[in-house]
């Protein structure tokens, strides 16, 4: 493709991506309620024509004699979505406030398993086995993307073309250089034009739903990988760390040669700091190298393929399922250089970093009382709040309905009182 038209997809990618957050870059006003609700009630309305029967929390029901504090931590890509959700319920039922706190999946784990918080907001799902262990449940509230970002000077206004293999290599310490042959044979258009600089690799510092969803595809990518998958990893020590999604977009505006791995929710304001992303390629791409394979922008519809794809493995009661690669059969127990679901007719260019975003809520509360409240809003997320009307403004997209009914299943036997 010629830099010309390279740029014109760019625009025309960023342009999408963009009007579906309101307000322009860096942008986090939550949207008025007014026309949330004509959207919401109709998935409210498919929901009870599913026979659910749950929607305790649905909008003007279920207020509360008394203000009950509702405490939410972790996820920082899932973060914004809740600061979103937040006064918007709170508008609806003056009772319940809802405090989001972006800290980060690990320490939204272990204070979900600490009893610590309400609800812990993870990127990584738990293990049926881990999750029983602290009685928890995992609560899939939407789906999300993570995106492939650098700050390479000249070339930030073009998507290069970056795979699972090549990343694991930059991140291994195998590939160092931008105009690496590999890199080179990914991006021919512009292979005179990547610098003969020393790629700079950032990692998140804090325990990291996005660095599992990152080492996952690594993980998946290269049997050469060194490391495992997980929340947090021994990166090299060429490697810095930065805290949240945040960090990681303000840390890579100020690293030139630098390459980072940045949850979508935080996009318009990458996009406002200048900072490029990739196109990222399928798993064609990690088995026979750089040809023949599709390079796929995270775009809703690549985001919606590969989830479709990701689902199909999935294996109920329990909703813990990777959707990198297209989605990994068996997911809580990934194989090294496996990949996962290639592409098919249906759905040929699935973007290949996707996730399910997580809340873990208590099976065994301290407060039934309180829970009842806890599991009132995580209906209305699960049904109002997952409405284009939230969702667009994080780029995210909807449950299928039937991983809503499975939450809602879930939701339904955690004991409340009240």
């Amino acid at each position: 493709m010629a830099e010309s038209e390279n740029a014109r997809e760019r625009d025309s990618t960023n342009d999408t991506l963009r009007a579906s957050r309101p307000g322009g870059p860096g942008h986090r006003a939550p949207r008025r309620y007014g026309p949330g609700i004509v959207v919401a009630v109709a998935v409210g309305l498919f929901l009870v024509g599913m026979g659910g029967g749950y929607l305790l929390g649905t909008a003007g029901g279920g207020g509360s004699p008394a203000k009950v504090d509702i405490l939410e931590s972790g996820s920082t890509l899932l973060g914004p979505l809740f600061e979103i959700w937040a006064p918007n319920y709170t508008a609806l039922n003056p009772n319940v406030q809802i405090t989001p706190d972006l800290t980060g999946s690990g320490t939204g784990i272990s204070q979900a398993e600490a009893g610590t918080v309400d609800i812990g907001a993870t990127d990584a799902y738990l293990t049926p086995q881990n999750a029983s262990a602290h009685n928890l449940i995992n609560v899939p509230v939407a789906i999300s993307a993570q995106l492939i970002m650098y700050n390479l000077p000249g070339l930030n206004n073009v998507h290069l073309n970056l795979n699972g293999t090549i990343l694991a290599k930059i991140y291994a310490g195998v590939i160092t250089h931008w105009n690496d042959p590999e890199i080179q044979a990914a991006n021919p258009q512009y292979a005179s034009q990547l610098p003969d600089a020393t790629i700079i690799p950032l990692h998140r510092s804090d325990g990291s739903g996005d660095t599992f969803m990152f080492t996952s595809l690594c993980y998946l990518s290269w049997k050469g990988w060194p490391y495992s998958y997980g929340t947090s990893v021994q990166w090299l020590s060429s490697s810095p760390g930065y805290n949240g999604n945040g960090g990681m977009v303000q840390g890579l505006s100020t690293t030139p040669d630098g390459v980072a791995y940045i949850g979508i929710s935080f996009l318009n304001e990458a996009l406002a700091d200048g900072l490029g992303y990739a196109a990222l390629g399928d798993q064609a791409a990690n088995l026979n190298g750089t040809n023949p394979a599709n390079y796929i922008l995270p775009t809703p519809q690549n985001i919606s393929e590969d989830a479709n794809l990701g689902l199909m493995n999935l294996q109920p009661p329990s909703v813990a399922i990777s959707l990198i690669l297209g989605g990994v059969p068996g997911a809580t127990a990934l194989v090294l250089g496996h990949g996962g679901t290639l592409p098919t007719v249906a759905d040929p260019t699935p973007y290949p970093d996707v996730n399910l975003e997580y809340t873990l809520i208590s099976t065994h509360p301290a407060d039934p009382a309180k829970q009842k409240y806890v599991v009132q809003f995580l209906e209305w997320a699960l049904s109002y709040g997952n409405a284009p009307v939230y969702l667009d403004q994080v780029h995210f997209l909807p449950l299928t309905p039937a991983i809503v009914g499975y939450d809602m299943e879930a939701l339904a036997s955690v004991p409340v009182s009240g």
